[in-house]
């Protein structure tokens, strides 16, 4: 018995000080950060449910520690930074020592898994899948979807139209969810006509973005990496057998279908080639199951060892493409319109000088898209509500895939590097009175600092769709403002609460409007 207890004492000996060493790595390089618990690291205070966003919980501790610190988030080591020079560096000077991105804990393995798409994937599979995804947002192919993308505007201002002129106030967020979830699923996945408040995508989606961080199956993976599938296989078996529900996988079950059901269209010669508009149909599912990449280069920069590189995009990564970008058309365009909408509500002076814009160069019901490029004093609002409420803030991280340095650190092969965008964007040093709603600071965008302002990433991982983003926001509130006035109401926020997990939305943006 006596054997039996000094061994336990003798395992819990060693396992405390193995976890305390671990939780000394950022300290012995003499660089400071919050007190890691053992095995935990911090991961803790980061995954303590939707209340709090991992986000802002990084910004506290820069505000503590500044703009370099190190945590650990279980068994990872950490390194945060808003030192805009650094950040230069490991988005665009370094970006071969830095091409991989921080993963989601039960995330699989992007360089062997079949169905990785372009946000996970790294080295000569991320280029490629690139190049397979850029033609999908290029300029010509906007203007084909243009009018797709402005009916479902159209019915969106419909459906909000019932809350005009009234005394009550609502939730304007909501309906930007079901529009950019409309618009979405028509030009990705080939969806026939508008769906709102009838979309069969929406519950998933939601489902994924409001999943809660704070679970078993997320958090053991991160202390124990080594369990990583494991878990994964676990969570997808509770999944399929009806005891948990995982949105996301629901959502590829959704999607997989669509794809198997055009595919098999296009094997029986029944592609349609025009949409509802008389144009060219180009959704996502027919531009991915055609397109082929050019050739590989031999002499690619990056390590491809262990990754399977094909010229043509695979069926699964077809399904894996469209998931990526129906979860990103939904999430931050929907966010974007919200925080633009609050922004205007709270200052009547901007928001006129925006309609006046839409009134001189936005004369016909249809916008085009060369109208849009001239709404410039729009393009300054939309930005300004961005640095405030940036998007997608906790995916701009990355993994070093070779040792290499990041200012006086010296960053080992294997360590992340999380950018708080935050920080960055209310740095008093790079913006005057940052928490001041100004658009009209962008007058002088020339003289600011490249990583300034990035809340669609930087470097060559900037957002692929941030163009679509800014056309779809931009005819919302073409036609909503020309209509009427984003009017703040008493029950309205002083200031936005911003709830979620690893993607930050607001909890609410309640406004009332008035007939102009």
């Amino acid at each position: 018995m006596a054997v039996n207890v000094l061994f336990v004492v003798f395992v819990v000996s060693v396992l405390y000080f193995f976890f305390k060493w671990r939780n000394g790595y950022w300290r012995r390089r003499g660089i400071d950060g919050p007190e890691p618990l053992p095995m935990f690291g911090n991961i803790l205070n980061l995954l303590n449910g939707t209340e709090f966003p991992p986000v802002l919980q990084i910004r506290e501790w820069s505000k503590k520690y500044g703009k370099v610190f190190g945590i650990q988030e279980g068994w990872r080591n950490v390194l945060v930074v808003s030192d805009v020079d650094m950040l230069q560096e490991l988005f665009v000077k370094k970006f071969e020592n830095f091409h991989g991105r921080k993963l989601f804990s039960l995330a699989s393995n992007p360089d062997t898994e079949p169905n990785v798409h372009v946000f996970d994937a790294r080295g000569a599979r991320w280029k490629r899948l690139r190049n397979l995804s850029n033609p999908s947002f290029s300029v010509n192919n906007l203007k084909k979807i243009l009018p797709t993308v402005q009916h479902s505007v159209d019915v969106m201002v419909d459906f909000i139209e019932q809350h005009a002129n009234t005394d009550k106030s609502f939730n304007i967020h909501t309906f930007y969810q079901e529009l950019t979830m409309d618009v979405i699923a028509r030009i990705a996945m080939g969806q026939k006509g508008t769906r709102q408040f009838a979309n069969d995508y929406l519950e998933n989606v939601k489902g994924v973005f409001t999943r809660p961080l704070n679970s078993v199956f997320v958090v053991i993976p991160f202390i124990f990496p080594f369990l990583q599938t494991f878990m994964r296989r676990v969570v997808m078996t509770l999944s399929k057998f009806g005891v948990r529900k995982v949105p996301f996988r629901e959502l590829l079950r959704q999607i997989e279908e669509a794809v198997k059901e055009r595919k098999e269209a296009r094997a029986r010669g029944e592609r349609e080639e025009v949409d509802e508009f008389g144009n060219a149909r180009v959704d996502f599912i027919d531009l991915f199951l055609d397109v082929e990449a050019d050739s590989i280069d031999e002499k690619d920069q990056f390590d491809r060892s262990g990754q399977k590189v094909e010229k043509k995009m695979t069926i699964s990564e077809v399904v894996s493409q469209c998931l990526v970008f129906l979860l990103a058309g939904f999430d931050t365009t929907a966010n974007s319109l919200a925080y633009a909408s609050f922004c205007l509500a709270k200052s009547p002076e901007v928001q006129r000088r925006v309609q006046e814009e839409i009134d001189e160069f936005c004369v016909d019901s249809e916008v085009t898209y060369e109208q849009l490029q001239k709404l410039t004093f729009m393009d300054k609002v939309v930005k300004e509500a961005l640095r405030l409420y940036p998007l997608g803030a906790f995916a701009n991280s990355r993994v070093c895939m070779k040792s290499t340095t990041l200012g006086e650190v010296k960053i080992e092969k294997g360590t992340y590097v999380q950018a708080d965008v935050f920080s960055v964007h209310y740095d008093p040093k790079l913006w005057e009175n940052p928490e001041q709603f100004n658009p009209d600071r962008w007058d002088s965008e020339e003289k600011r600092h490249l990583l300034a302002w990035f809340p669609f990433g930087a470097g060559p991982r900037t957002c692929v769709g941030m163009r679509l983003a800014y056309m779809e926001e931009k005819l919302a509130l073409i036609k909503i403002l020309r209509r009427f006035n984003i009017v703040a109401a008493p029950d309205t926020e002083d200031k936005l609460k911003l709830i979620g997990g690893s993607v930050v939305q607001p909890e609410a943006v309640t406004v009332r409007l008035q007939s102009r």
